[in-house]
């Protein structure tokens, strides 16, 4: 007896979990599973006819149920052998054909065509895989290069900078290579987040900077495409224990996906919304776009899986793994990334990142840096912002040191006056006294602490008073750079 579906059979076949091709008596394709949709890539299959997919069939001529319709209606499951015609070549596959007759404001009959061999999706993943381990090593060697390249470009920059003779115009104009140094380390670094090559840096950052960042990067183009962008504030994040490279290329990877699902839309609106939640901090963009349809929404984290470039039969260049690494980036940072869609009327990624800045850094330093003791030193931390002051506080008292805190220049002065300190370091930017003050102060002392300077301003690096401290260090830094550049300091004591 044959099936009788009595609603949309789309449902039905999209549970099947093999491609599932649906002919009408006409031999015509009428409709396609999830299944068959990516093995086809997207391709429009619709409308096509039986033997433009299938070259050849065990039961073509006598045998065809669709031809023997008319006599006789098919009961059962019907077994063959087909061969399959895929973009450019053609595979042998088992095929079950059922007979259904559909109730869909006309009642008519279809033929499902089930195809059963696993190992055709299988090394369809595999040679999609092959390919993007390619690219992936590519890139992976094309950033080292550039980082060598960059790393000597460094260090001669810096050879000239410590020559005394040097003009001011020289100066400057290292100095402004530097900088481009440091964009350039920047794009390497994206490099090798993409070819997952990159190890996890991450530093107090604030949310809100980051995404202000993406989107000054990503405007200028999206505003030549008549695209907008809005960015929300629902209140003032604090900063968060963060790599802000990966934060910033997950979030670039979306705002691009939402570019690209507005390119037919006549609204062209992205809308970034932060603010904080049950103590996660929160990122939602929404686009305008043409929405993602239900059936493929637990789909688009996969790697791999892509409705752009050459895996999804589109113009628009995509490679399948953008959404794959954001979930990456925020799944490592202990976060969710979720997406609410409709069909036809846009999308709105929503991720959450917890706010627990103190438990984030005492996981980090006890699971890295055992190199570091600092046991027996005094160290001192001077900066008024309140935060960041504790949390390198108990960073060095992670390491064994006898870690202390003042907010102020003035205070600090107080403090080491009071009880000398091994190292101070220092911010610049500061009430009453600023950090170049204290220097000064310290300058001409007898058995003075040693001063590394941390500073959000790269300009300070070219600042005359530079000479009388031992470091500097430019805000963000890691904990890496700040224990390696305390125990350099401590070590020439």
């Amino acid at each position: 007896m044959s099936t009788k579906i009595k609603f949309d059979y789309q449902s039905v076949i999209n549970a099947i979990p093999s491609a599932v091709i649906v002919i009408d008596r006409n031999k015509t394709v009428i409709g396609i599973n999830n299944f068959a949709r990516r093995l086809y890539r997207n391709s429009d299959l619709i409308g096509k006819s039986c033997s433009e997919i299938f070259s050849h069939c065990a039961r073509r001529g006598s045998n065809c149920p669709v031809d023997n319709m008319d006599f006789v209606i098919p009961t059962g499951m019907l077994k063959t052998r087909q061969k399959i015609r895929i973009r450019e070549y053609e595979e042998d596959v088992r095929c079950r054909i059922i007979h259904a007759e559909i109730e869909n404001g006309d009642k008519g009959h279809v033929f499902l065509h089930i195809i059963l061999d696993r190992d055709l999706m299988a090394r369809e993943k595999l040679v999609e895989l092959e390919k993007n381990l390619t690219i992936t090593t590519l890139t992976a060697g094309i950033a080292h290069e550039f980082n060598n390249m960059n790393a000597g470009i460094h260090g001669l920059v810096e050879l000239v900078l410590s020559q005394a003779d040097l003009s001011r115009e020289t100066a400057k104009d290292m100095s402004t290579i530097l900088k481009i140094i440091r964009r350039a380390s920047h794009l390497i670094d994206q490099l090798l987040i993409f070819a997952n090559k990159k190890p996890s840096k991450r530093v107090l950052e604030n949310l809100e900077n980051i995404v202000d960042g993406c989107v000054k990067i990503l405007r200028p183009e999206f505003s030549a495409q008549g695209i907008n962008i809005e960015v929300i504030r629902r209140g003032a994040l604090e900063e968060m224990f963060l790599d802000a490279n990966k934060i910033s290329l997950a979030l670039m990877n979306i705002m691009i996906n939402a570019r690209d699902a507005m390119i037919e839309s006549p609204e062209k609106k992205i809308t970034i919304e932060t603010g904080r939640e049950e103590g996660q901090g929160y990122v939602r963009i929404r686009d305008r776009g043409a929405g993602i349809p239900h059936e493929t929404q637990d789909r688009i984290f996969d790697p791999f899986y892509t409705t752009k470039g050459s895996l999804g039969s589109s113009s628009i260049p995509g490679t399948g793994l953008g959404l794959s690494v954001a979930t990456g980036v925020i799944k490592e940072h202990n976060g969710t990334i979720e997406v609410e869609s409709e069909h036809g009327r846009g999308s709105t990624f929503i991720i959450k990142i917890p706010i627990n800045t103190t438990e984030a850094l005492d996981r980090e330093v006890s699971q890295n840096y055992t190199e570091y003791d600092f046991v027996g030193k005094k160290i001192l931390v001077v900066d008024d912002e309140v935060e960041l002051n504790n949390l390198l506080v108990r960073a060095l008292a992670s390491k064994n040191a006898d870690a202390r805190s003042e907010y102020s220049g003035a205070r600090a002065i107080d403090f080491v006056e009071r009880e000398p300190v091994d190292l101070m370091l220092l911010d610049i930017q500061m009430p009453d006294l600023n950090g170049w003050d204290v220097v000064k102060h310290f300058k001409t002392k007898k058995n003075r602490p040693g001063i590394i300077i941390i500073s959000g301003n790269f300009l300070v690096m070219d600042a005359s008073e530079t000479r009388f401290v031992e470091k500097v260090l430019i805000k963000p830094f890691d904990l890496q750079e700040l224990f390696q550049a305390v125990r350099e300091v401590l070590e020439d004591k």
